[in-house]
């Protein structure tokens, strides 16, 4: 249980980084954010996590698009429908797969953290 919960914290924190690393200036907003309420010299505590909504942001982008967990919430649908072609029986459970789009639909990677604020 331990490992578990150790191993998806740092596939997010992997994959922040890799991401980030990818957009320049979402790096140097969220170190600047963290340069303001932190320092540059301090450590991360837990009290300073209200006071960073652009760090907070960048996270919860980095799981909409690296969910930990690839299959969403069951759905049931209320009435019998059709969605990609498939017919959905009323009071069916659907498991919906976050990794393999009905639609493809272009994803932007880390699009901007900004909207979360």
């Amino acid at each position: 249980m331990v490992t578990a919960g150790t191993d998806t914290s740092s596939y997010t924190v992997e994959f922040a980084m890799a991401e980030v690393v990818n957009k320049p200036e979402v790096m140097q907003k969220a170190q600047q954010e963290l340069d303001a309420v932190v320092g540059k010299h301090n450590i991360v505590e837990e009290s300073h996590i209200h006071k960073l909504p652009y760090l907070q942001a960048v996270v919860k982008e980095t799981l909409r698009l690296h969910p930990v967990v690839p299959l969403l919430i069951p759905h049931s649908p209320t009435e019998t429908c059709t969605v990609g072609g498939h017919t959905i029986p009323k009071g069916s459970r659907v498991f919906v797969n976050k990794e393999v789009p009905l639609v493809a639909i272009p994803t932007p990677r880390l699009s901007d953290p900004a909207l979360y604020e």
